[in-house]
């Protein structure tokens, strides 16, 4: 009996649909995650005020 080529073409077409439905599983309206910058913004230091 040819049981490895079974096994092998199972294999294949749960991959493939496996693949299938994670494209339709990711929403393509849904925008995802912003990409992190790749120099992180700091914030402008508030200037202290003179001592007296």
């Amino acid at each position: 009996m040819a049981i490895r080529p079974l096994l092998f073409g199972i294999l294949f077409i749960a991959v493939f649909v496996a693949i299938i439905l994670s494209i339709i599983w990711v929403d393509p309206i849904q925008p995802t995650r912003q990409p992190d910058p790749l120099a992180p913004v700091t914030p402008a230091p508030t200037p202290t005020p003179p001592a007296q």
